[in-house]
């Protein structure tokens, strides 16, 4: 079987998507941002190269199941990338705490505020 020109970028693809997920191990955020532009990149040519050469050529089943594969590894990197992040902002939160919050009762002391007395007695006395 030849090898073609969408077979190669597919190659390509995937050696740059295991990059990818290898610099998401590492947590070198550079890293992650250098790899996924030249996975973008090459996914915008792969989409380029298949609209010129005609999607027809993309019903080959090997094709087809290594495209899927794809797809659900960059699902799979989203998520961990996505989990990544929520650690970061939570721990943000714990070293730079923010500023501003609008308390839930406003106003109020470490226990509330006191209840209102009610009726026409102001005081008690026994």
């Amino acid at each position: 079987m030849s090898h073609s020109s969408l077979d190669i970028q597919l190659d390509l693809l995937e050696v740059h998507f295991e990059e990818l997920r290898a610099c998401l191990i590492d947590g070198s955020p550079a890293a992650v941002q250098s790899s996924g532009e030249k996975l973008q990149r090459l996914s915008v040519e792969f989409i380029q190269m298949a609209d010129a050469v005609g999607r027809v050529q993309l019903d080959s089943p090997i094709r087809i199941r290594r495209i899927k594969a794809l797809a659900s590894g960059i699902a799979s990197l989203r998520e961990n990338l996505l989990r990544q992040l929520a650690y970061a902002d939570r721990a943000l939160e714990i070293v730079v705490p923010a500023t501003r919050r609008t308390a839930t009762y406003a106003g109020s002391g470490a226990y509330g505020n006191p209840v209102r007395q009610s009726g026409a007695f102001t005081a008690l006395s026994a």
